[in-house]
């Protein structure tokens, strides 16, 4: 039963964060007792580490209960150019 209940917050956290993030952003989440993810964006260049969790943590406190909340981890925003490793696809 948990697991279900991760997948359909995985699912509603992708699409609350697409509305935000469409196209060509790129989102990628996973669950490991709990999410954690990479927003790959354009909209993140010229923005400082702190404002770009800034933005993603007011989407998640706005749109989540904090039971929900309690289960994302991580989730962090980088540009195109920053890449991030395996979760964004790169290997």
């Amino acid at each position: 039963m948990a697991r279900l209940k991760t997948t359909l917050l995985q699912r509603k956290l992708e699409n609350l964060l697409s509305q935000r993030f469409p196209p060509p952003a790129s989102i990628k989440l996973e669950d490991h007792d709990g999410i954690f993810g990479v927003i790959t964006s354009s909209q993140f260049a010229q923005m400082e580490t702190i404002d770009r969790q800034n933005l993603i943590g007011d989407i998640v406190a706005t749109h989540l209960t904090p039971e929900e909340r309690r289960r994302v981890l991580v989730i962090v925003g980088v540009t195109p150019d920053e890449g991030t490793g395996y979760l964004a696809g790169e290997g």
